[in-house]
Protein backbone atom coordinates (compact mmCIF):
# COMPACT_ATOMS: atom_id res chain seq x y z
CA UNK A 1 0.00 0.00 0.00
CA UNK A 2 1.37 3.31 -1.03
CA UNK A 3 2.21 5.83 1.56
CA UNK A 4 1.17 9.65 1.87
CA UNK A 5 2.62 12.33 1.61
CA UNK A 6 2.65 13.37 5.31
CA UNK A 7 4.40 17.19 4.90
CA UNK A 8 2.54 19.51 6.55
CA UNK A 9 2.14 22.50 4.40
CA UNK A 10 2.60 26.26 6.08
CA UNK A 11 -0.89 27.59 6.81
CA UNK A 12 -2.25 30.60 4.91
CA UNK A 13 -3.82 33.24 6.48
CA UNK A 14 -7.15 33.58 5.43
CA UNK A 15 -8.51 37.18 4.77
CA UNK A 16 -11.20 38.67 5.94
CA UNK A 17 -12.92 42.00 5.16
CA UNK A 18 -13.48 44.39 7.40
CA UNK A 19 -17.48 45.66 8.33
CA UNK A 20 -18.97 48.66 7.05
CA UNK A 21 -19.05 49.76 10.84
CA UNK A 22 -15.56 50.15 11.21
CA UNK A 23 -14.88 52.82 8.36
CA UNK A 24 -17.83 54.67 10.70
CA UNK A 25 -16.29 54.02 13.91
CA UNK A 26 -13.02 55.35 12.87
CA UNK A 27 -13.68 58.27 11.02
CA UNK A 28 -12.78 61.33 11.63
CA UNK A 29 -13.90 64.51 13.36
CA UNK A 30 -16.60 66.29 10.89
CA UNK A 31 -14.97 69.31 10.04
CA UNK A 32 -16.87 73.00 9.71
CA UNK A 33 -18.43 72.40 6.59
CA UNK A 34 -20.14 69.62 8.15
CA UNK A 35 -24.05 69.07 6.33
CA UNK A 36 -26.77 70.87 7.17
CA UNK A 37 -28.81 68.44 8.71
CA UNK A 38 -26.37 67.53 11.11
CA UNK A 39 -25.92 71.41 12.66
CA UNK A 40 -29.94 71.31 12.67
CA UNK A 41 -29.52 68.13 14.78
CA UNK A 42 -27.24 69.46 17.30
CA UNK A 43 -27.60 72.71 17.94
CA UNK A 44 -26.84 72.51 21.68
CA UNK A 45 -23.46 70.99 21.41
CA UNK A 46 -20.55 71.78 19.38
CA UNK A 47 -18.55 68.83 20.30
CA UNK A 48 -21.08 66.51 20.11
CA UNK A 49 -20.39 63.06 18.08
CA UNK A 50 -20.89 63.10 14.01
CA UNK A 51 -24.32 61.71 12.75
CA UNK A 52 -24.60 57.67 12.13
CA UNK A 53 -26.12 58.44 9.18
CA UNK A 54 -24.61 56.68 5.97
CA UNK A 55 -22.36 58.45 4.04
CA UNK A 56 -24.72 58.11 1.08
CA UNK A 57 -27.57 59.66 2.78
CA UNK A 58 -25.18 62.63 4.04
CA UNK A 59 -23.92 63.40 0.51
CA UNK A 60 -27.63 63.90 -0.82
CA UNK A 61 -28.65 66.16 2.01
CA UNK A 62 -25.46 68.32 2.12
CA UNK A 63 -24.68 71.36 0.04
CA UNK A 64 -21.98 72.15 -1.68
CA UNK A 65 -18.98 72.23 0.09
CA UNK A 66 -17.29 74.91 1.33
CA UNK A 67 -13.73 75.92 2.87
CA UNK A 68 -15.42 78.35 5.36
CA UNK A 69 -17.80 77.71 8.65
CA UNK A 70 -20.85 79.48 7.13
CA UNK A 71 -22.14 82.61 9.75
CA UNK A 72 -24.77 81.90 11.15
CA UNK A 73 -28.24 81.12 9.66
CA UNK A 74 -26.93 82.66 6.72
CA UNK A 75 -26.91 79.45 4.28
CA UNK A 76 -30.02 77.53 6.20
CA UNK A 77 -33.31 77.59 4.41
CA UNK A 78 -36.70 78.90 5.61
CA UNK A 79 -37.29 75.73 7.49
CA UNK A 80 -34.37 75.56 9.30
CA UNK A 81 -34.09 79.04 10.80
CA UNK A 82 -37.91 78.94 11.74
CA UNK A 83 -36.58 75.15 13.60
CA UNK A 84 -33.32 76.82 15.10
CA UNK A 85 -34.83 80.18 16.37
CA UNK A 86 -37.37 77.94 18.80
CA UNK A 87 -34.15 75.70 20.21
CA UNK A 88 -32.24 79.12 20.75
CA UNK A 89 -31.76 80.22 24.47
CA UNK A 90 -31.69 83.92 23.28
CA UNK A 91 -34.26 86.00 21.26
CA UNK A 92 -33.07 86.68 17.82
CA UNK A 93 -32.44 90.36 17.28
CA UNK A 94 -34.52 92.91 16.28
CA UNK A 95 -35.83 90.36 13.35
CA UNK A 96 -32.50 90.58 12.17
CA UNK A 97 -32.48 86.88 10.82
CA UNK A 98 -36.13 86.40 11.64
CA UNK A 99 -37.94 84.11 8.25
CA UNK A 100 -40.11 85.90 6.21
CA UNK A 101 -43.06 84.30 8.31
CA UNK A 102 -41.80 85.96 11.55
CA UNK A 103 -41.43 89.28 9.81
CA UNK A 104 -45.04 89.25 8.61
CA UNK A 105 -46.90 88.37 11.31
CA UNK A 106 -44.45 90.38 13.96
CA UNK A 107 -45.54 93.50 11.77
CA UNK A 108 -49.22 92.83 11.44
CA UNK A 109 -48.95 93.15 15.44
CA UNK A 110 -46.94 96.52 15.20
CA UNK A 111 -48.06 98.42 12.14
CA UNK A 112 -45.73 101.69 11.64
CA UNK A 113 -47.53 104.33 11.44
CA UNK A 114 -47.38 105.77 6.99
CA UNK A 115 -47.41 109.55 6.81
CA UNK A 116 -50.07 110.82 4.69
CA UNK A 117 -48.64 113.36 2.08
CA UNK A 118 -51.13 115.81 0.88
CA UNK A 119 -50.87 116.74 -2.98
CA UNK A 120 -50.33 120.70 -3.40
CA UNK A 121 -52.70 122.60 -4.38
CA UNK A 122 -52.47 123.98 -8.35
CA UNK A 123 -52.81 127.43 -8.45
CA UNK A 124 -54.58 128.75 -10.80
CA UNK A 125 -53.74 130.70 -13.81
CA UNK A 126 -55.70 133.47 -13.15
CA UNK A 127 -54.04 134.47 -10.04
CA UNK A 128 -50.26 133.89 -11.57
CA UNK A 129 -48.56 136.67 -12.56
CA UNK A 130 -47.74 136.99 -15.77
CA UNK A 131 -46.15 139.81 -18.32
CA UNK A 132 -47.78 140.45 -21.43
CA UNK A 133 -46.82 139.41 -25.05
CA UNK A 134 -44.56 141.90 -27.18
CA UNK A 135 -47.62 143.44 -28.42
CA UNK A 136 -48.30 144.89 -25.93
CA UNK A 137 -45.41 145.95 -24.42
CA UNK A 138 -45.81 149.89 -25.25
CA UNK A 139 -49.21 150.69 -23.39
CA UNK A 140 -47.72 148.09 -20.72
CA UNK A 141 -44.85 150.02 -20.15
CA UNK A 142 -46.46 153.75 -20.49
CA UNK A 143 -49.36 152.23 -17.48
CA UNK A 144 -46.60 151.35 -15.40
CA UNK A 145 -45.49 154.51 -16.09
CA UNK A 146 -48.16 155.96 -14.79
CA UNK A 147 -48.48 153.81 -11.51
CA UNK A 148 -44.80 155.60 -10.63
CA UNK A 149 -45.33 159.29 -11.37
CA UNK A 150 -49.24 159.89 -11.18
CA UNK A 151 -50.80 161.01 -7.73
CA UNK A 152 -54.18 160.72 -9.37
CA UNK A 153 -57.39 160.88 -6.79
CA UNK A 154 -59.07 158.23 -9.00
CA UNK A 155 -57.34 154.82 -10.27
CA UNK A 156 -58.98 153.05 -13.24
CA UNK A 157 -57.91 149.66 -13.59
CA UNK A 158 -58.72 147.06 -16.08
CA UNK A 159 -58.85 145.68 -19.89
CA UNK A 160 -59.43 147.35 -23.25
CA UNK A 161 -62.74 148.70 -22.09
CA UNK A 162 -60.94 150.81 -19.42
CA UNK A 163 -58.33 151.85 -21.98
CA UNK A 164 -60.96 153.13 -23.76
CA UNK A 165 -62.16 155.83 -21.62
CA UNK A 166 -59.21 158.01 -23.10
CA UNK A 167 -61.36 157.70 -26.66
CA UNK A 168 -64.25 159.20 -24.22
CA UNK A 169 -62.71 161.99 -22.64
CA UNK A 170 -65.90 164.12 -21.99
CA UNK A 171 -67.67 160.89 -20.50
CA UNK A 172 -64.78 160.37 -18.12
CA UNK A 173 -65.09 163.96 -17.16
CA UNK A 174 -67.87 163.46 -16.25
CA UNK A 175 -67.30 160.48 -14.02
CA UNK A 176 -64.52 161.48 -11.67
CA UNK A 177 -65.83 165.67 -11.83
CA UNK A 178 -62.45 167.91 -11.06
CA UNK A 179 -60.77 165.08 -9.81
CA UNK A 180 -57.66 163.72 -11.23
CA UNK A 181 -57.32 160.31 -13.03
CA UNK A 182 -55.45 157.64 -13.96
CA UNK A 183 -56.03 155.22 -16.55
CA UNK A 184 -53.93 151.94 -15.96
CA UNK A 185 -56.18 149.92 -18.37
CA UNK A 186 -54.61 147.99 -21.17
CA UNK A 187 -56.09 146.39 -23.79
CA UNK A 188 -56.52 142.23 -23.67
CA UNK A 189 -55.84 142.05 -20.08
CA UNK A 190 -56.64 138.86 -18.31
CA UNK A 191 -56.47 138.63 -14.14
CA UNK A 192 -53.04 138.00 -14.18
CA UNK A 193 -51.70 140.45 -16.42
CA UNK A 194 -53.41 142.99 -13.62
CA UNK A 195 -51.21 141.01 -10.58
CA UNK A 196 -48.12 141.10 -12.67
CA UNK A 197 -48.30 145.02 -12.99
CA UNK A 198 -49.52 145.60 -9.64
CA UNK A 199 -46.04 143.54 -8.95
CA UNK A 200 -43.87 145.28 -10.98
CA UNK A 201 -45.45 149.21 -9.88
CA UNK A 202 -47.45 149.25 -6.49
CA UNK A 203 -49.36 152.02 -5.89
CA UNK A 204 -48.19 152.71 -2.76
CA UNK A 205 -46.38 155.71 -4.47
CA UNK A 206 -50.03 156.98 -5.71
CA UNK A 207 -51.87 156.77 -3.14
CA UNK A 208 -55.45 156.74 -4.60
CA UNK A 209 -58.58 157.77 -2.96
CA UNK A 210 -60.79 155.31 -5.07
CA UNK A 211 -59.42 152.54 -7.50
CA UNK A 212 -62.32 151.78 -10.18
CA UNK A 213 -61.53 147.75 -11.13
CA UNK A 214 -63.13 146.17 -13.95
CA UNK A 215 -61.43 142.83 -15.07
CA UNK A 216 -62.14 139.61 -16.35
CA UNK A 217 -64.00 139.46 -19.51
CA UNK A 218 -60.61 138.18 -21.37
CA UNK A 219 -60.62 135.02 -18.94
CA UNK A 220 -63.68 133.79 -19.85
CA UNK A 221 -63.08 131.57 -22.76
CA UNK A 222 -60.45 129.46 -21.30
CA UNK A 223 -60.55 129.78 -17.46
CA UNK A 224 -63.69 128.52 -15.47
CA UNK A 225 -66.28 130.88 -13.49
CA UNK A 226 -64.29 129.78 -9.99
CA UNK A 227 -60.60 130.66 -11.17
CA UNK A 228 -61.82 134.34 -12.42
CA UNK A 229 -63.33 134.95 -9.46
CA UNK A 230 -60.65 133.93 -7.59
CA UNK A 231 -58.31 136.23 -9.78
CA UNK A 232 -60.51 139.19 -9.13
CA UNK A 233 -60.56 138.45 -5.72
CA UNK A 234 -56.65 138.14 -5.83
CA UNK A 235 -56.29 141.66 -7.60
CA UNK A 236 -58.92 143.33 -4.79
CA UNK A 237 -56.78 141.66 -2.05
CA UNK A 238 -53.43 143.16 -3.50
CA UNK A 239 -54.68 146.83 -3.87
CA UNK A 240 -56.52 146.90 -0.60
CA UNK A 241 -52.92 145.62 0.82
CA UNK A 242 -50.77 148.34 -1.49
CA UNK A 243 -53.85 150.80 -0.61
CA UNK A 244 -55.40 150.23 2.77
CA UNK A 245 -56.91 153.88 2.70
CA UNK A 246 -58.40 153.48 -0.97
CA UNK A 247 -61.92 152.54 -1.72
CA UNK A 248 -62.06 149.90 -4.14
CA UNK A 249 -65.38 149.75 -6.22
CA UNK A 250 -65.19 146.41 -7.87
CA UNK A 251 -67.55 146.21 -11.02
CA UNK A 252 -69.20 143.73 -12.38
CA UNK A 253 -68.43 142.06 -16.12
CA UNK A 254 -70.49 143.63 -18.95
CA UNK A 255 -72.72 141.45 -20.65
CA UNK A 256 -71.27 140.46 -24.27
CA UNK A 257 -72.33 138.48 -27.53
CA UNK A 258 -75.42 137.57 -28.27
CA UNK A 259 -78.23 136.16 -25.74
CA UNK A 260 -77.25 132.35 -27.22
CA UNK A 261 -73.42 133.03 -26.81
CA UNK A 262 -71.96 130.95 -24.12
CA UNK A 263 -70.22 133.95 -22.26
CA UNK A 264 -73.73 135.32 -20.86
CA UNK A 265 -73.87 132.46 -18.68
CA UNK A 266 -70.64 132.44 -17.34
CA UNK A 267 -70.31 135.79 -16.78
CA UNK A 268 -73.75 136.06 -14.65
CA UNK A 269 -72.32 132.90 -12.74
CA UNK A 270 -69.10 135.24 -12.02
CA UNK A 271 -71.16 138.66 -11.12
CA UNK A 272 -73.38 136.38 -8.67
CA UNK A 273 -69.90 135.23 -6.96
CA UNK A 274 -69.08 138.06 -6.68
CA UNK A 275 -71.85 139.84 -5.11
CA UNK A 276 -71.39 137.13 -2.01
CA UNK A 277 -68.93 136.44 0.15
CA UNK A 278 -66.67 139.31 2.18
CA UNK A 279 -64.32 141.88 0.77
CA UNK A 280 -61.03 143.09 2.15
CA UNK A 281 -60.62 146.67 3.78
CA UNK A 282 -62.69 149.28 1.93
CA UNK A 283 -63.63 147.22 -1.23
CA UNK A 284 -67.20 146.46 -2.88
CA UNK A 285 -68.86 145.00 -5.42
CA UNK A 286 -70.57 147.47 -7.28
CA UNK A 287 -73.53 145.89 -9.92
CA UNK A 288 -74.14 148.67 -13.11
CA UNK A 289 -73.53 146.16 -16.27
CA UNK A 290 -77.36 144.89 -16.70
CA UNK A 291 -78.47 148.46 -17.94
CA UNK A 292 -76.90 147.34 -21.64
CA UNK A 293 -79.45 144.37 -21.82
CA UNK A 294 -82.64 144.78 -23.30
CA UNK A 295 -85.76 143.30 -22.07
CA UNK A 296 -85.39 140.10 -24.35
CA UNK A 297 -82.13 139.72 -23.47
CA UNK A 298 -80.10 141.67 -26.22
CA UNK A 299 -77.34 144.27 -26.57
CA UNK A 300 -77.78 147.10 -28.14
CA UNK A 301 -75.15 147.87 -30.83
CA UNK A 302 -75.75 151.44 -30.29
CA UNK A 303 -74.18 151.07 -26.87
CA UNK A 304 -71.71 148.12 -28.22
CA UNK A 305 -70.90 148.03 -31.78
CA UNK A 306 -69.19 144.85 -31.31
CA UNK A 307 -71.02 143.69 -28.88
CA UNK A 308 -68.02 144.06 -26.35
CA UNK A 309 -66.73 147.51 -26.37
CA UNK A 310 -68.39 150.53 -25.52
CA UNK A 311 -69.21 153.55 -27.84
CA UNK A 312 -69.15 156.96 -26.63
CA UNK A 313 -72.73 156.29 -25.80
CA UNK A 314 -71.59 153.22 -23.92
CA UNK A 315 -69.62 155.31 -21.89
CA UNK A 316 -71.51 158.18 -20.97
CA UNK A 317 -74.31 155.10 -20.20
CA UNK A 318 -71.42 153.23 -18.06
CA UNK A 319 -70.41 156.46 -16.31
CA UNK A 320 -73.86 157.81 -15.21
CA UNK A 321 -74.04 154.43 -13.73
CA UNK A 322 -70.56 154.13 -11.58
CA UNK A 323 -70.87 158.21 -10.38
CA UNK A 324 -73.15 157.85 -8.10
CA UNK A 325 -70.93 155.47 -5.92
CA UNK A 326 -67.54 157.14 -7.05
CA UNK A 327 -68.91 160.57 -5.86
CA UNK A 328 -70.19 158.43 -2.41
CA UNK A 329 -66.47 156.70 -1.86
CA UNK A 330 -64.94 160.23 -2.24
CA UNK A 331 -67.40 161.87 -0.68
CA UNK A 332 -66.10 159.47 2.35
CA UNK A 333 -62.22 159.48 1.82
CA UNK A 334 -61.40 163.18 0.29
CA UNK A 335 -64.75 165.61 0.17
CA UNK A 336 -62.73 168.34 -1.61
CA UNK A 337 -61.98 167.86 -5.13
CA UNK A 338 -58.36 168.09 -6.16
CA UNK A 339 -56.75 169.83 -9.39
CA UNK A 340 -56.88 167.77 -12.70
CA UNK A 341 -53.36 165.49 -14.03
CA UNK A 342 -52.54 166.36 -17.96
CA UNK A 343 -52.81 162.39 -18.09
CA UNK A 344 -56.01 160.26 -18.33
Amino acid sequence: MAMRDKRVLPATPIQKSKPMTTQLTEAPAPKASAPIAQVVEQPAAASAAPSAEPAAVVVVEQPAQQSEAAPENAQAPAAVVAEQSVQQSEPVAENAQAPAAVVVEQSAQQPEAVPVIAPEPVQPATTTPVSRESGAFARQNLVLERANTSHAQVVLIGDSITEGWEGAPDQLQSLVGLRSAANLGVGGDRTQHVLWRLQQAPLMSVNPKVIVLMIGTNNIYDDSADDIVAGIRAITALLNQQCPNAEILVLDIPPRGDPMDSARAKIAQINAELAQGEWPGHARFVRVGNQFLGADGALDRANLPDLLHFSQKGYAMWAAAIKPELDCSLAANHPQPAPTTPHP
